[in-house]
Formats: structure tokens, sequence, C-alpha cells
């Protein structure tokens, strides 16, 4: 097995924030939330209709847990490629945030019934009050809360952990689908937006990860549910297009960095800033996007 601490970096970027791109064993790196097979089943077609993988994955150079990209991991890995290119960070830099995805709701159910719904489909009990602070949902025994923007339903429940409360939220999207809710996936702010403009119905508030979690979950081999973490890094590369049969080769790890950065040195650099919406993506970082 290569060690990831004698890599030589395929791709260093200098900037405000340096990024630092190698070559890394896809049997080395640990996953933190559950693949969706039809979202991975999708993207390995369109990886293997390109022959080549667009961009990086994100990964914690200290434990190789994989912070973004796990279904770009699992694809290469089932398309017979060994290696990955991965951007690596100290995910213990303040500069690294990790957040959560909300659930916004479009369905035939007003709050008090959804809230009577998910009591009666989960078995737990649903206490109604006027404010809850974000902050308040993932501290036992409020595993989760339902609101329409006037009142909120908390989620009571007895958990340990974090990792237990999120099982709740993934039964309680189940829940909620059976009802006819078309579920969305939304950061805090984007979810009330929706809430307010009428694009959504109901929001559901999610238990907060915090970066232990993250790293103590993927090293004991379990894993979150798919939309768990949003993580915001100072910046990542783009568009590397790194072809498959370069990380499908078996010749010597100095040869397959030398033909990567041989591919990449012709390459313009064009830096975007935060907020730039990219293949239907917004991302809140800064992006460097490798131009041909």
């Amino acid at each position: 097995m290569w060690g990831v601490s004698s890599a030589s970096p395929v791709l260093v970027i200098r900037g405000p924030v340096e990024l630092k791109v190698i070559l890394v064993e896809i049997s080395s790196l640990h996953h933190h939330e559950e693949l969706l097979p039809g979202l991975l089943e999708d993207l390995k077609e369109e990886i293997a209709r390109d022959g080549y993988l667009k961009h990086p994955v994100i990964v914690d150079e200290e434990t190789l847990v994989v912070i973004d990209g796990s279904h770009r991991v699992e694809a290469l890995r089932e398309l017979g490629c060994k290696l990955i290119p991965a951007c690596m960070v100290r995910y213990q830099d303040p500069d690294i945030s990790v957040g959560c995805w909300y659930r916004t709701l479009k369905g035939p159910l007003g709050l008090d019934e959804a809230s009577k719904a998910l009591e009666e489909g989960l078995g737990v009990e649903v206490r109604s009050s006027p404010g809850l602070r974000p902050e308040e949902v993932g501290e036992p025994p409020v595993a989760m809360a339902l609101t329409d923007g006037r009142s909120y339903s908390s989620v009571v429940w007895d958990f340990s952990g974090i990792w237990e409360a999120w099982g709740l939220v993934k039964r309680a999207e189940g829940v909620l689908r059976e009802l006819g809710f078309e579920v969305g996936f939304e950061t805090e702010e984007d979810a009330f937006g929706k809430l307010s403009s009428g694009e959504a119905d109901l929001v559901l508030m999610t238990p907060r990860v915090c970066k232990s979690d993250v790293l103590q979950v993927a090293l004991s081999g379990r894993r979150f549910p798919h939309k768990t973490t949003r993580h915001k890094v100072p910046a990542r590369p783009l568009f590397l297009n790194i072809p498959l049969e370069i990380l499908r080769d078996h010749r010597p790890r100095e040869d397959l960095e030398g033909e990567v950065r041989r591919l990449l040195a012709s390459r313009r650099v064009r830096r975007l800033p935060p907020g730039e919406v990219i293949e239907g993506r917004r991302y809140e970082e800064e992006v460097y996007v490798l131009e041909p």
C-alpha cells in the first residue's frame, strides 16, 4: 500500500490558501456518509462515458476520512480504479467548517397533522412550542424539529449521540415521503427562505454535527445518512480531468505521478469567487478551475 505521507503532489496551487492534490489509494479511504445507489450508478455511468474524473475528492490528511466526494470514490472503485486524486486538507483547521442539511417539505399536511404522523410512525413524543433555537436541535432530548415558520414541533427521543439522532431523521424522512411529501435538502438559511417564499410548506430542522462526530463515525465503520454534513473548505480545485486509464494503472507510483503532473502542467488556473454555480452546484468557497 502506498503511504500518503510519502506521496508527491501532482498539483499545487498557491494563493491565499495552498491546495495540494495527491494520488491516494481508494482502499485506504474512510467514508462518513451512506451512498445512494441511484446516484452512484448515474455518476459511474457519467465518469465511464467521459473517460476521466473531473474533480478531486476532499480528504483529511491525518485520518484519510473523505470530507466530500464519497460517491466519486465508490464510482471509481467499481470502474476498476485503484487510485483517486484527492485534495488533502487539515480537517481540524478552523477555516474548515461543518454544518448540516435541513429538509424542506412540500406536501399535503400541515404542521399539526405531520407532527402527529411522526409521533405515531416513529413511536416518539412530539412537543409543540412557539420558538426553538437551531442549536437546541440535537441536544438531548430534542432529536429534530418540524416547523412551518410560526410554530415548532420538537421530536423528543431518548438518544445517546448524534449518530443515533440522525438515524431517526432518516426514518422520519421515510415516514414523510410515504405521506406524500417531496423532500429537499437545503442549508439552514435557504430552507427558511423557501419556507418564507412558499416554495416549502414545512422545514425539518436536523441535528448539528461537529468534526469529532464525523471522524468518530467514519473511523468506527459506521456512516451517517446521505446529506447529513455540509462542509465548507476555504477553496477547492475543479476540472483536473484525470484519465481513468492512469487511475487504473499498476505502474510504479513515481511514473503515474509524473504523468499526471505533465498532463496538468500546461493547464491555466482561473480563480473564481465564492457563490459560483458550476454544473448545477453552488460553491460557498473559492474555486480554482483548471482550463485547457
